[in-house]
């Protein structure tokens, strides 16, 4: 930790001295100031501590809490850092008040399970505190991934991953989108691959079986940028597929009860997004796949309603499918 107490003042090990009888400010135990020329100083608890704020921190997490907080005060914010929240029984990294408004940043280097990220964020929402995600250079190398991408944020009404980089003591954004993948011969045979080896698996979906023939070329259109879907995109295309073959012709729908049918098929999970409005980022990627029904001529829109004209066909051989998917790139 980088903040203790000293004769009832806040102190940042950053500016303490040897030899005075620190304190945590949670517990009131005493702390060892740690300090050297190959480490950021910072306070400790003793070995056998029950404090709730005793866990150990990488030098990265600690280097880049004290950049974080300043850079807020250089930017003119008031700024504290490692504010305790008793409300939460947690510490923030680094607390802001901006025009009233109070902010919390919370700098992330080690892995963190989606239910304490949820816990965490939805915390400081239900005391009326906004949060924001920094995340550390291990991060950054896994972009692609869930484990990133659960920190998606929106900023300026962009999805948005936030880094800070301790090397450069910069704030680096992000940006991504969610948008259509141009069609490939190759992604088709990966999709097959895909549903092949989930045919394999025990307690897979009964119907799987269905969809390991040839498939409509809807089914291999992609969606990329967030990965949304808990599941092989593929396999729940192909769910939508049977739900819409089901649908009669001509069926019209409210674009909302159209966005419901689709992210209600099978019961399908969805990826949890705990720092944004999950409904929106599916919405979103409901609209994409929507505008790729329209493209294949499976629906029309006619204003805020969507309409069914033409059921989603399978092909009767891989050639023709083949063929259809050239046709369209």
């Amino acid at each position: 930790m980088l903040v203790a107490k000293l004769n009832g003042q806040f102190i940042n090990a950053a500016d303490a001295c040897p030899g005075k009888n620190y304190c945590c400010p949670e517990c009131g135990e005493h702390l060892i100031l740690k300090q050297g020329q190959s480490r950021i100083a910072h306070f400790a608890h003793q070995v056998n501590s029950r404090c709730v704020l005793r866990e150990g921190e990488s030098y990265e997490h600690l280097l880049g809490k004290q950049q974080i907080f300043e850079w807020a005060r250089k930017k003119g914010w008031q700024a504290e850092l490692e504010v305790y929240i008793p409300q939460l029984e947690q510490r923030a990294d680094v607390f802001l008040r901006i025009g009233g408004q109070r902010i919390v940043i919370e700098f992330q280097c080690s892995p963190l399970p989606l239910t304490a990220l949820q816990k965490r964020t939805l915390g400081y929402q239900s005391i009326g505190i906004k949060c924001y995600w920094f995340l550390g250079s291990s991060y950054k190398r896994k972009l692609n991934q869930r484990q990133t991408q659960k920190f998606v944020q929106l900023v300026n009404q962009q999805y948005t991953i936030i880094f800070w980089d301790t090397k450069a003591k910069i704030l680096r954004l992000i940006k991504l989108a969610i948008k259509e993948q141009p069609l490939s011969l190759k992604g088709v045979t990966h999709d097959y691959h895909i549903l092949y080896r989930l045919s394999l698996l025990q307690g897979t979906n009964p119907c799987i079986k269905e969809f390991t023939g040839e498939l409509p070329v809807i089914c291999h259109q992609k969606i990329i940028g967030i990965q949304v879907t808990n599941h092989p995109e593929i396999y729940w295309r192909c769910l939508v597929v049977k739900r819409l073959n089901n649908v009669p012709l001509f069926t019209s729908f409210s674009l909302k009860s159209w966005l419901h049918l689709l992210k209600e098929v099978d019961l399908t999970e969805w990826v949890k997004f705990p720092c944004l409005s999950s409904s929106k980022i599916i919405n979103d990627y409901l609209r994409v796949f929507t505008k790729q029904l329209l493209k294949s001529g499976n629906i029309m829109i006619n204003g805020q309603t969507v309409i069914l004209i033409r059921h989603p066909s399978y092909q009767r051989s891989l050639i023709k499918q083949y063929q259809e998917i050239q046709r369209l790139i």
